[in-house]
C-alpha cells in the first residue's frame, strides 16, 4: 500500500490520540532548503505555524537538530516557563508542554524530518506517552521519506 498526505496524516491522528497531545505538527526536511516548515499539522488552533521556519539552534525543533536527538520541554523542567518562551510553536499553539522527535529512516543516518508533540492543559508527558511516541518513530519516518521522495519525482 502506497503511502500518502493523507495516510500520514490518520497516523498522526491515531498518536495523538494514543499519548493525550493537543497538537502534533511534522517537518520534512530537506537537504538544502534553506527554510524548513511544518508541513502536516493536526489539532492547530490558528496557522501561525505556517510562517514558522526551523532553523538548528532555535526552539526545540533547532535543538533537536543541533543534538541529533530527541528534547522534551515541560514542568519538569526547571526552567521551564523561561525556556518556553524560546519556543515560537510553543507560544503560538498555547502548549504548555512540548517535546520533538528526529525522524531518522532505517536506511539512512540523518534526519529526515521533525515530529513535535504538545500539550496545552496538562504540564508533563507521562513516560508511557513518550515510549509510544518513540515505538512509532521509526514508521512515521519511513512513510515520510517516502512520501517525500514520491513528491520529488513528480
Amino acid at each position: 500500500m502506497a503511502t500518502d498526505d493523507a495516510t500520514l496524516v490518520v497516523k498522526l491522528e491515531q498518536l495523538r490520540r494514543l499519548t493525550s497531545c493537543d497538537f502534533m505538527a511534522l517537518a520534512p526536511l530537506a537537504e538544502h532548503a534553506s527554510r524548513n516548515r511544518w508541513k502536516y499539522v493536526i489539532g492547530n488552533s490558528n496557522n501561525r505555524y505556517q510562517q514558522m521556519v526551523i532553523q538548528k539552534g532555535q526552539g526545540l525543533a533547532g535543538s533537536v537538530l543541533r543534538l541529533g536527538r530527541w528534547v522534551k520541554l515541560d514542568d519538569t523542567h526547571p526552567k521551564h516557563e523561561q525556556e518556553r518562551l524560546h519556543c515560537p510553536l510553543m507560544l503560538a499553539e498555547q502548549l504548555q508542554a512540548a517535546a520533538v522527535f528526529p525522524l531518522v529512516p532505517i536506511a539512512s543516518s540523518q534526519i529526515k524530518g521533525l515530529l513535535f508533540i504538545g500539550k496545552r492543559e496538562h504540564r508533563r508527558f507521562e513516560h508511557d506517552e513518550l515510549l509510544a511516541v518513540q515505538y512509532n518513530v521509526d514508521t512515521l519516518a519511513s512513510d515520510l521519506f517516502m512520501i517525500e521522495a514520491m513528491e520529488a519525482h513528480e
